[in-house]
């Protein structure tokens, strides 16, 4: 099996610490890096060929849900949130 090359984008230091955890006891996935916003993000999922992005739904200047419209399709996002109505 092929290692999964992976990023964080989470505005919450405690959620990205936490996702990152799970991540790293995960032999299959590399972790590239961690952001606190989308936009941040942006270069390094293209430059990187990311396969897999844990991505917070709510976030300040631009949400999960707007950002997962952007990203290559080739990139498969888990979403993660703090929030009971997603």
């Amino acid at each position: 099996m092929r290692n999964l090359r992976c990023c964080i984008i989470d505005d919450e230091p405690l959620a990205q610490e936490l996702i990152k955890t799970y991540v790293e006891k995960t032999p299959f996935l590399t972790l590239v890096d961690t952001f606190s916003s989308a936009s941040l993000a942006v270069k390094t999922i293209i430059e990187n060929n990311i396969d897999i992005i844990f991505l917070d739904i709510q976030m300040q200047e631009l949400n999960g849900i707007e950002f997962a419209r952007i990203v290559p399709p080739s990139c498969r996002i888990i979403f993660i949130t703090a929030f009971e109505q997603y």
